[in-house]
């Protein structure tokens, strides 16, 4: 546990620091993104996908660039990114570092960039199990690194380079394409009536749940040997709590998007989304890979909510925060999430 703790600590120690000197914000991002960087790379048997990709990694080595048209080779863009590492000669371990510095790059420059709080951004990034996904679901965590840069778009309604980084995601993991229709449905003016109608909508699709996947699989035969796997199974209803106090907490933003026709409300509509979605684990757990792509945003939705908050409120906001990422770190590392736990190094 102590690599965790030690880059939650590190995220909380930035709070004071940016505080008294914002203008080390940079350079702050960048030291704990190195150390991410080099946390993630240097594991060893950590994440449950862990030797399934070094074996796809000497596949994508032997096949070379007629890999990108394999039916049994991942999709073309982490074929590329195998191969990049491969022909220097480079074994596993160099697509490790490649890979990691791609995404604590994508990560950490997006929050950088975004995040009012870079500081309780990157402590979520740690502590919400992001950067414990991302050493096990290689593909999608990378795809959905990739679709946070859609982000932008999103809020300025530019659809063709929101499609464009979407088709850039979907080249690591093609479950990104579920983000194309959220296009429309994030930006979509928050109201009681339309979040009721959602829930409405959930709770229908909760019910013929099985049936309407039925249907699906049918036109989408590479998802066929799910059903009666590991993934198909459901979750227990204490797995809920977390989504549930994520979409609690970030009720001050959610708020303001109704209340105020100025205000953005593609990161509020991300939350109550990923709530709706992360209901379905408890029919089967695999469903939960959906949310993943709006889930992401909750490292930028909850720093907006502590300024939605209000001056008054903010200190005790950011308290909540800090305290229910601890709490989900905890029960993350008493579950084994991501098969992250306990870390392993290459010492």
């Amino acid at each position: 546990m102590f690599p965790y703790f030690a880059l939650a600590g590190a995220g909380l120690a930035g709070g004071p620091l940016l505080r008294r000197l914002p203008e080390y914000r940079r350079r702050f991002l960048l030291a704990l993104g190195l150390a991410c960087w080099l946390t993630a790379s240097l594991r060893y048997v950590t994440g449950f996908d862990y030797r399934s990709y070094e074996t796809i990694f000497q596949r994508c080595a032997a096949a070379g660039l007629s890999g990108l048209f394999s039916p049994w080779l991942p999709e073309p863009g982490f074929v590329l990114l195998n191969l990049a590492a491969s022909l220097p000669g480079g074994g596993y371990r160099a697509f490790l570092f490649l890979f990691h510095l791609l995404l604590t790059a994508l990560v950490f420059s997006w929050i950088g960039r975004y995040s009012p709080a870079p500081w309780l951004s990157a402590y979520l990034f740690v502590t919400l199990q992001y950067f414990a996904m991302s050493m096990n679901l290689l593909r999608q965590s990378l795809a959905a690194a990739v679709a946070l840069w859609a982000y932008p778009f999103l809020r300025r309604r530019r659809f063709l380079p929101f499609c464009a980084v979407t088709l850039l995601a979907a080249g690591f993991h093609k479950s990104a394409l579920v983000i194309l229709p959220l296009y429309f449905l994030l930006n979509l003016r928050p109201s009681l009536r339309r979040y009721a109608i959602a829930a409405a909508a959930a709770g229908a699709a909760y019910l013929f749940l099985d049936p309407l996947l039925r249907l699906l699989l049918a036109v989408l035969p590479a998802y066929r040997s799910y059903p009666g796997g590991t993934y198909w199974q459901g979750n227990s209803a204490v797995y809920l709590l977390a989504p549930l106090g994520c979409f609690l907490l970030t009720l001050p933003l959610i708020r303001r998007a109704v209340r105020d026709p100025s205000a953005s409300p593609v990161l509020a509509n991300a939350a109550v989304c990923t709530l709706l979605v992360q209901l379905f684990i408890t029919r089967h757990f695999i469903l939960e890979r959906l949310s993943i792509y709006t889930a992401f945003f909750s490292l930028l939705s909850l720093p907006e909510a502590v300024r939605a908050s209000g001056e008054r409120r903010a200190g005790l906001w950011t308290a909540l925060v800090v305290l229910f990422g601890l709490a989900y770190l905890l029960f993350a590392a008493s579950q084994g999430f991501h098969g992250a736990y306990p870390y392993h190094g290459v010492w």
